[in-house]
């Protein structure tokens, strides 16, 4: 009882810091649809995403096998994540055509479906498979096992192959009606239609226009609800991520790591996977070294020549 009242605690005290930090400004995203199950990521802990929820930087979004989650930003941008997305909002920013600010998303695994608008900025999401870019567009892409399809439904997008962050001059241009797929260990393929295989696996939702909602939430709040502290399997695959991810979710573990003998154990059983934990495991391991004491110094110098007879 005491440690879930301490957690909530600490829940509460994050989403205040986070208010505080953007005072005055209207926070860039809330979750206005949610259908199944999804999990938000929040620092240590595992919380129950709800509609009316806020997207804070450094949010991960888990949505379950049959699940749906969308999110829209104050520009108009609506983002809908799918069945079994891990999605990682790495930094939200100030979005809008005049303030050009171009959030970092990144999209591991999963469905996501989006529509931006004109008038908002360009959306910018990066996968393990490739990066993409769009303005004023409507698509669906999708991330599996080392690969991941784009079907562009209208407008355009930019391309860039493998885990890099797209920008408006990346190679590959896959205008509406047109179908990207790639696998990670060959180059990317321009279709002038999607597979049946996406078609058929994709939600009956992502069929339709993504409903605007966001009236519903501008001026209510709903705070996530605390689940419980995550344990190392929880956040395995991202603390196994490319390190740009990795080791910007490392900053909350530490303390953990430090008093929590299971998630530290893990951590050191990993630690091939994610060698930047090695200096805050074994910190005496990167102590600089004493100086040599006198004595030993003085033996170990060369012996200086005598007088020259």
């Amino acid at each position: 009882m005491r440690a879930s009242r301490a957690l909530a605690l600490l829940v509460a005290a994050a989403s205040l810091a986070a208010a505080l930090a953007c005072a005055g400004a209207e926070l860039p995203a809330a979750v206005t649809l949610l259908e199944g199950q999804a999990a938000l990521l929040r620092g240590t802990a595992r919380l129950a995403l709800a509609e009316g929820v806020r997207l804070h930087s450094g949010d991960i979004v888990e949505v379950g096998d049959r699940g749906l989650a969308q999110f829209e930003f104050a520009d108009g941008l609506i983002l809908s994540l799918g069945p079994g997305a891990r999605f990682y909002a790495a930094a939200l920013a100030a979005r809008g055509a005049k303030s050009g600010g171009i959030s970092e998303l990144y999209l591991m695994r999963g469905w996501v479906k989006f529509a931006n608008p004109k008038a908002a900025a360009p959306l910018r999401l990066s996968t393990p498979v490739f990066g993409l870019v769009a303005a004023d567009a409507i698509a669906v892409a999708q991330v599996g096992d080392a690969e991941g399809a784009l079907f562009v439904e209208a407008g355009e997008a930019r391309i860039a192959e493998g885990f890099v962050k797209a920008v408006p001059s990346s190679p590959v241009r896959v205008r509406g009606g047109e179908y990207f797929a790639r696998r990670s260990e060959s180059r990317g393929a321009l279709q002038p239609r999607p597979a049946g295989a996406f078609v058929s696996a994709m939600p009956r939702s992502y069929m339709d226009n993504l409903p605007a909602r966001a009236a519903k939430w501008k001026e209510r709040e709903t705070q996530p609800r605390p689940l419980g502290e995550l344990a190392y399997g929880e956040v395995e695959m991202w603390l196994k991520a490319p390190p740009e991810i990795r080791r910007a979710l490392m900053r909350p573990f530490i303390p953990k790591a430090n008093h929590d003998l299971a998630f530290r154990t893990a951590l050191i059983a990993n630690l091939r996977h994610h060698p930047e934990w090695d200096p805050i495991l074994f910190p005496e391991k990167y102590k600089p070294k004493p100086p040599p004491e006198p004595a030993a110094a003085e033996a170990a110098s060369p012996a200086k020549p005598g007088p020259t007879q």
